[in-house]
C-alpha cells in the first residue's frame, strides 16, 4: 500500500479506539450505537493489512503473533492487579484477577473489561492464518460456515458457555477479518471516490432513521455474543465501517491527520489503559463524569504512557508490543 493508504489506515484506527473508549464512558445511547461497528471495524482494519504465512512457516508465525500479543495482555493484566493489590491489601483477590487473565473471556470485567478483544483478535489471526492456505472456494466456505456456527451459538443455550479467551468469538470476528483481507484492493480503490462516501453517508442517515422509527432494531455486542440478526450482523457493520473509513480517507486528502494515525499506531496501550485509569480517577474523586471528560481521560493519558515506555526497550516489549522507539512514520502523497 502507499504513504497515503497507510497514513488513512493508522488514522482510522486512531477513531476507532477513540469510539471504544466512548462506548465504555456509560453514555447509554453511545455504546449503543457505536456498539454497531467498533469491534467489527478493527477486525476489519486488521484484516487490511494481513500478510499470509506459508503453511510451513505457520507454526513459528502463529507463536511470534501469540507472544506480541500476549506479552502486552499479561504484562498489562499484572500491573493492574498489583495496583488493586497495593489498595486493597487483599492477596485473595490478587490471586483472583490472575486467574481471571489466564481463564480470560467473559470473566474479565471491570477494569480488565476490555482484555477479552486481544484474545480474541489472536485467536481470529490464527484462525484465518490457517484457512489461507487453502483455495479460495474453500476459504471463502470456512468462513461461510464460521460465520453460521457463530449465529447458531448465539441463538442456542450454547451462547452461556465461557469458553476460554473468547476463542467462540472468533467464529464472527473472522467474517470481518476476511472482508478486510480479500478487500485489501478493492477497499481503497472503492473509497477513494468521493461519490461513494456521498452515497453512504445517506445509507448509515436511513438506517439510523429506521431504527429510530422502530422500524429496526438492531444490537452487537461481540464480547457477550450479542448477534442474533445473520443478514443485519453483516451489513450493518460493514455499511458503516465502509462509510468511516472513506470518510478518513477523505479527510487525509484534505487535512492533516497526524496525530490521528499516531493515535492509530498506539491503539494498544489506549485499548488497556482507558478503563483502569477513568476508574481511578473516579474513584478519587468521588464523583462520576460525562462522555468528553472520560474520553480525553481515556484517550491522552495513555497516550502520554505509550510515548513515555517508548522510549525503554524493555518497556516497549512488554506494553507495547514492540521493541524499543520507532522512527516516525513519514507520510507521503497519494498516488493519483
Amino acid at each position: 500500500m502507499d504513504k497515503r493508504r497507510e497514513l488513512w489506515i493508522d488514522a482510522a484506527k486512531g477513531f476507532s479506539i477513540i469510539f471504544v473508549v466512548m462506548g465504555h464512558s456509560g453514555d447509554a445511547a453511545a455504546n449503543h450505537y457505536l456498539s454497531w461497528f467498533r469491534m467489527p471495524l478493527f477486525f476489519l482494519l486488521s484484516g487490511l493489512v494481513f500478510k499470509p504465512t506459508p503453511p510451513q512457516q505457520y507454526a513459528g508465525w502463529a507463536v511470534k503473533r501469540a507472544k506480541g500479543l500476549l506479552t502486552p495482555y499479561f504484562a498489562y493484566g499484572l500491573l493492574i492487579a498489583a495496583g488493586m493489590l497495593l489498595y486493597s491489601l487483599n492477596f485473595t483477590g490478587f490471586l483472583g484477577n490472575i486467574a481471571r487473565l489466564l481463564y480470560g473471556g467473559l470473566t474479565l470485567t471491570g477494569p480488565y473489561g476490555v482484555f477479552w478483544f486481544i484474545t480474541c483478535l489472536l485467536f481470529t489471526q490464527l484462525l484465518f492464518g490457517y484457512i489461507v492456505r487453502y483455495s479460495r472456494r474453500i476459504q471463502f466456505l470456512l468462513i461461510a460456515s464460521a460465520y453460521l456456527l457463530s449465529h447458531i451459538i448465539a441463538l442456542t443455550p450454547l451462547k452461556n458457555f465461557n469458553l476460554p479467551w473468547n476463542i467462540d468469538v472468533a467464529l464472527l470476528a473472522v467474517t470481518y477479518y476476511a472482508i478486510g483481507y480479500y478487500g485489501k484492493k478493492a477497499i481503497p480503490v472503492l473509497i477513494s471516490r468521493l461519490y461513494v462516501l456521498l452515497l453512504l453517508l445517506p445509507l448509515c442517515g436511513f438506517v439510523l432513521w429506521l431504527e429510530r422509527r422502530g422500524v429496526i432494531s438492531y444490537s452487537l455486542d461481540m464480547k457477550y455474543k450479542v448477534y442474533d440478526a445473520l443478514v443485519l450482523d453483516l451489513v450493518l457493520p460493514l455499511l458503516i465501517s465502509l462509510t468511516i473509513c472513506a470518510a478518513v480517507f477523505q479527510l487525509s486528502k484534505r487535512l492533516p491527520l497526524g496525530f490521528m494515525g499516531r493515535l492509530g499506531r498506539n491503539t494498544i496501550a489506549i485499548m488497556y489503559l482507558h478503563l483502569p485509569l477513568n476508574y481511578s480517577l473516579k474513584f478519587l474523586l468521588g464523583a462520576e463524569y460525562g462522555l468528553i471528560p472520560f474520553t480525553l481521560v481515556g484517550v491522552v493519558l495513555p497516550l502520554l504512557a505509550a510515548k513515555w515506555a517508548g522510549r525503554s526497550p524493555q518497556l516497549s516489549r512488554l506494553y507495547l508490543g514492540r521493541g524499543g522507539s520507532r522512527p516516525a512514520v513519514q507520510y507521503g502523497a497519494a498516488r493519483r
